[in-house]
């Protein structure tokens, strides 16, 4: 395997991007192009405008065609203690620092979540496991200061659905404002359900990421808006999906979405299954908002923030309902469609999967914190993991030797994770012995650009999950178990379609006894069915039930570079000196209109960014 990763000569369609950003809004002219309202009363470059904006909201939350250092994927799972990684790229190494006793508000012996797996104590140095390799640092705040190199993490996503959602609203806003007609009715009902879609899933993400946003639509005074506190940005969210569910994909004619919303060829989906996806994201905005587990907790308890029955209503009409489905993406080998969360979860030279993970997979064989003495072949009830082999139905002898993984002699191969016997320590020693594990990710390995092809496949070309049915069913099963009158009996059987197998579309899972209907089953497979699919699944599922690492951020400010054009003060959240996180319901004072008229912008000054780094090499591991 390379020891470097392929980075695309060309970007992508960034012309195409930057309409994707929106036309009416941008206040910058081009003498060049023609007018915004000339472009917007286009039928064909109005749809063109819609599936730019699904592929800005894609390339936003899976990763842009470079791999280039903003994207936060990669330090999001890993700051999650998901994957496991020390690489300066995305800032992964600056952002995971660990606990070793001795910081401050860090006291030890200290436990998350519940489960025995996830305790650290003072003779494991708590997280750090040790200091032999690297000194230890804590985890620190989110570096939200225009000098500083490492404050892209908190721009990447902002630019990207606000770029995404602009570019919705001048959809929408075509249709429903100015009465354009798309081809037909059909067409136009379906080119106008996308762009309330995008609108959705856009200030859904907002609403689960920063303290605060602004809610913007094609109703909207763009010269008066202002904050909205995170809980009102989620409630327009919901409002959104709403509208979806209730209104559009009822069209009585019916229609299809074409593959080119999703990357093509074949990722056609019906106004029927447009419906079950807005109503698995509706349920995890709603699910996925806490930002501890005070919050976490039902409506009916006092601080809970989540209406888990409205979960359930949701969740029960989602993928996972009916004919289930993954919503799947199409990756053309990361020309314009890259899933580049995946290039880097499922190499093994580049991440591996964290010890917290390894761990409850196989107690006897996997130590956490690392433990290099104490590590040897797994022996996982878990199929996922099995034995740690190369599961032979997966891929054949040479591409085992060429992984350095022992190939499958006893049919007992993992089918999502494998052991590394020959190169258990990937990453830089200087970095910390708490980046290290032996256990990696092969579960998507096809779908890389890495120089990976078990399946035949043309490299980084493939049908990519985004959300899995999978990820709906836990939802559901979540909200069975937290609402005011918890359902246990109903739980379990959505927990084991992933906890025993097979899973909804048929595939063989865990392989584990039964569960019935316990927290800490379906947080299990919270933690070893969904890693790798998004980031933020990892990352909000450990926030919600505070077992993120002592000081880790639990969301993001509004970027510096947007409070200076607001003359706002700069602030930050987590690290030793600034709360974890926001009040839901904080005052959101400032006036925003800036940010509307300079997001599709600066998103494209970070496409170019992308470009040159693209170009330069700099999206080369280091």
């Amino acid at each position: 395997m390379s020891l470097t990763k392929r980075i695309p000569e060309v970007l992508g369609l960034v012309a195409a991007l930057v309409l994707a950003g929106g036309c009416e809004t941008l206040n910058v002219k081009n003498p060049n192009a023609p007018d915004s309202a000339r472009l917007l009363t286009d039928p064909a470059t109005v749809q063109s405008i819609a599936i730019g904006a699904m592929r800005t909201w894609f390339s936003t939350t899976q990763g842009p065609t470079d791999g280039a250092d903003p994207y936060p994927g990669p330090t999001l799972t890993v700051m999650a203690r998901s994957h496991v990684a020390a690489w300066n790229n995305y800032n992964i190494r600056f952002y995971t620092g660990c606990t070793d006793g001795s910081q401050p508000g860090a006291p030890l012996p200290w436990t998350g979540g519940g489960a025995a797996s996830l305790t650290y104590t003072a003779a494991t140095l708590g997280t750090c496991g040790g200091t032999s390799y690297g000194a230890p640092y804590p985890r620190i705040e989110w570096q939200n200061d225009p000098a500083s190199a490492q404050r892209t993490q908190v721009e990447f996503l902002w630019y990207g659905y606000y770029s995404s959602l602009s570019a919705a609203n001048d959809v929408v806003t075509a249709i429903r404002k100015k009465g354009l007609v798309i081809t037909d009715a059909k067409t136009t009902k379906m080119v106008e359900t996308m762009g309330v879609l995008v609108q959705a899933l856009c200030l859904s993400q907002i609403s689960l990421m920063y303290d605060k946003g602004f809610f913007v639509d094609e109703n909207s005074d763009l010269t008066s808006l202002t904050f909205s506190t995170r809980a009102q940005m989620r409630d327009g969210a919901m409002s959104k999906f709403d509208d979806v569910i209730n209104n559009l994909t009822t069209y009585a004619g019916g229609f299809t979405v074409p593959g080119d919303f999703f990357g093509k060829p074949g990722q056609a989906y019906t106004n029927v299954s447009i419906a079950q996806i807005a109503s698995t994201m509706a349920a995890r905005t709603l699910a996925y908002f806490p930002r501890s587990a005070a919050e976490n907790a039902d409506i009916s308890v006092a601080g809970g923030q989540v209406d888990w029955a409205r979960v359930v209503s949701y969740a029960q009409n989602g993928i996972s309902s009916g004919t289930a489905f993954d919503w799947v993406f199409h990756q053309d080998g990361c020309i314009n469609w890259c899933d580049f969360l995946k290039v880097w979860t499922n190499d093994l030279t580049t991440m591996r999967v964290h010890t917290r993970v390894a761990h409850q997979m196989d107690p006897a064989t996997q130590p956490d914190p690392w433990n290099l003495a104490a590590n040897s072949q797994p022996s996982s009830p878990d199929a996922r993991l099995g034995d740690g082999t190369m599961r032979a139905d997966r891929a054949g002898p040479a591409y085992a030797d060429a992984m350095e993984v022992d190939p499958d002699l006893t049919g007992n191969g993992g089918f999502d994770y494998v052991w590394v016997a020959q190169h258990q320590e990937n990453q830089n020693k200087s970095r910390g012995l708490w980046h290290q594990s032996a256990i990696g990710q092969v579960r998507y390995d096809s779908l890389t650009a890495c120089g990976d092809n078990p399946q035949g496949q043309d490299v980084g070309i493939g049908d990519t999950p985004v959300i899995l049915a999978a990820e709906s069913d836990l939802i559901w099963a979540e909200g069975l178990l937290r609402q005011a009158s918890p359902n246990p009996g109903a739980a379990a059987p959505l927990i084991n379609y992933t906890h025993v197998g097979p899973d909804r579309l048929g595939r063989p899972r865990g392989g584990l006894t039964p569960s019935t209907g316990t927290l800490a089953d379906l947080q299990y497979e919270q933690d070893v069915e969904l890693p790798g699919s998004n980031a933020f699944a990892p990352f909000i599922d450990q926030r919600r039930i505070d077992n993120l690492e002592p000081f880790t951020p639990h969301e993001m400010p509004v970027p510096a570079k947007e409070l200076g054009v607001l003359q706002q003060p700069l602030y930050t959240w987590g690290g030793q000196s600034h709360p974890v996180s926001s009040s839901p319901t904080a005052p959101a004072p400032g006036v925003a209109a800036a940010l509307v008229l300079n997001a599709q912008q600066r998103w494209a000054e970070l496409e170019h960014q992308m470009l040159t780094a693209a170009r330069s090499g700099r999206g080369f591991r280091k």
